[in-house]
């Protein structure tokens, strides 16, 4: 009784890690794997508009935005070379 309880929890550890680690893959729980949902999407990021500036929506809608919102423009905050900091707008 002494060896079976071992080999028994190890082969209930084996089943459990069999049912639970593919759906951790697929939640991105375990760092460094991702989802191959994630992959695809990345695989459709078009990394060509690094020198249009970068646009935050909130929600991943699938389109994104590439237009900056009108409440948007002139809101960002620079730092200035001689030190200190503005926004845009006053510049």
């Amino acid at each position: 009784m002494d060896k079976l309880m071992p080999a028994v929890g190890g082969l209930v550890g084996l089943y459990a890690a069999y049912k639970i680690l593919p759906v951790m893959k697929q939640w991105e729980l375990i760092p460094g794997m991702t989802s191959d949902e994630y992959k695809a999407r990345a695989a459709t990021i078009r990394y060509d508009h690094y020198t249009e500036g970068i646009v935050y929506s909130p929600y991943d809608t699938g389109d994104p935005i590439r237009e900056m919102p009108a409440a948007s423009a002139g809101q960002m905050y620079l730092r200035q070379k001689g030190g200190g900091w503005k926004f845009q707008s006053e510049m």
